[in-house]
């Protein structure tokens, strides 16, 4: 700062004066909206060029009684100021203050009756918004997040199933309040519909059968979280579960919601029908398929990383980037052994009956290959997760799908164990194998 020059010119300033040639800088210290004139200073007595030789001991601007502007508010810096909601000065999403200075939806039901919140941010396949149905109970420290099944859209023929559907709560299995043998009926609920046909694992938009597809699974259970974490704070255990395409869809997202409640809740991931098999039943071609269409390079894959090595079998990688990121996290699957619907559902890659062929007639995944592909996964990880596989080994039984959401939930048994006494198991932390 050049306060020596200033003040043998400041009674001239914007003027014109006799031995001071205007400069175009600002003065350091004086009010940043304000250009200040510096001027070079030439001696009267030699002409010689004034030289500014400051030194410490000069005035600085607090000591001349000039202030420094405070900084511009700004979202993020710990104070609320007009036009944000809050700000608790953190980047944390899932604290009840977003990053945005907005906050999420504040859920709070009445007690053990099911209401529905409409999630800002969250998109179905046709583009309306979605949410989530809460339903609590007062004292306790238990929640279950469900995602709901359905169909997947993937080429022309988008799966009817797959489009939004009304909140109808659900009646039975594990949301069944009044049956003593459901092992949740004291817990906290949140249920997720399923509207986004793309097992919960996308964030893409594209053009299939001539109409613009929204695929958003995977940021819609971002913006779930963001509203469903902060409004539990007492949770200490929490259970991750779905059934079909939220089965898969529960396994893709387990990563992000372990995340969100953090290090201190005990989270157990349950997948009813949604498993996550190799390449010898989910062919490489058909995993492609996903990826390009629902956009999983940006979502899933993106989390799994080194532990996805082949994106093109990222259903085994899933389990296994689980098992390395989380190790706490309790596992578990339950599937029929011959299941119609997933067999069904991976032929898409089963052209013509010959796998990794996407581009003939889909033909069901044989029954062999899929039962071999199960029996193969608990092989692997049966010392350390827990698998209920309900049917015969090579015979024509466990040709159904999922049991979570309706009674047969109380009275599918294999070995005299009951679905509901193996998840009773798997809450309590065993580990425990039942069926061939």
């Amino acid at each position: 700062m050049r306060v020596r020059a200033f003040a043998r010119c400041a009674v001239a300033l914007g003027v014109a004066v006799a031995g001071c040639a205007e400069g175009s800088t600002a003065v350091a210290g004086f009010d940043g909206g304000i250009d200040v004139p510096v001027f070079d200073v030439r001696s009267p007595l030699d002409d010689a060029p004034f030289t500014d030789t400051a030194t410490p001991n000069d005035a600085a601007a607090s000591d001349l009684g000039i202030d420094a502007p405070p900084a511009p508010p700004r979202c993020g810096d710990g104070h609320v100021d007009p036009g944000e909601v809050c700000d608790d000065g953190n980047a944390d999403r899932y604290d009840g203050c977003l990053p945005d200075c907005t906050r999420p939806p504040v859920l709070g039901p009445p007690d053990r009756t099911w209401t529905w919140y409409t999630i800002p941010g969250t998109q179905c396949i046709d583009g309306s918004p979605t949410g989530v149905g809460v339903s609590t109970v007062a004292d306790s420290t238990d929640l279950m997040f469900y995602l709901e099944g359905g169909g997947a859209c993937f080429n022309g023929a988008c799966d009817v199933t797959a489009l939004t559907v009304p909140f109808v709560p659900p009646p039975d299995g594990i949301f069944n309040r009044d049956n003593a043998a459901n092992p949740l009926r004291g817990w906290n609920m949140v249920y997720v519909p399923y509207c986004t046909g793309d097992i919960y694992g996308g964030d893409r938009d594209t053009m299939l059968g001539g109409s613009l597809r929204h695929f958003h699974g995977y940021r819609n259970i971002a913006r779930d979280l963001e509203a469903v974490v902060p409004a539990f704070p007492r949770v200490t255990r929490v259970l991750w579960t779905g059934i079909s395409a939220g089965g898969f869809g529960s396994a893709l997202t387990a990563p992000m919601a372990i995340r969100a409640f953090g290090p201190s809740r005990r989270m157990v991931l349950l997948d009813d029908s949604g498993p996550p098999l190799g390449n010898d039943v989910i062919p490489p071609c058909l995993q492609q398929i996903f990826r390009d269409v629902w956009g999983l390079d940006d979502t899933f894959l993106a989390e799994c990383g080194a532990d996805c090595p082949n994106h093109n079998d990222f259903a085994s990688g899933g389990i296994a980037h689980l098992e390395h990121a989380f190790p706490s996290t309790t596992v578990a699957l339950f599937s029929n052994t011959a299941d119609t619907v997933i067999r069904a559902f991976m032929g898409f890659g089963w052209g013509n009956g010959s796998a990794n062929n996407c581009g003939g007639i889909p033909i069901s995944v044989p029954a062999g290959a899929y039962t071999g592909g199960l029996l193969a996964l608990r092989a692997r990880y049966g010392d350390r997760a827990s698998f209920f596989f309900n049917g015969v080994t090579g015979a024509g039984f466990g040709l159904g799908h999922t049991t979570l959401r309706g009674p047969s939930f109380y009275v599918t048994s294999v070995g005299g164990t009951t679905v509901a006494q193996w998840v009773g198991d798997v809450l309590a932390g065993r580990i425990s194998q039942v069926g061939p």
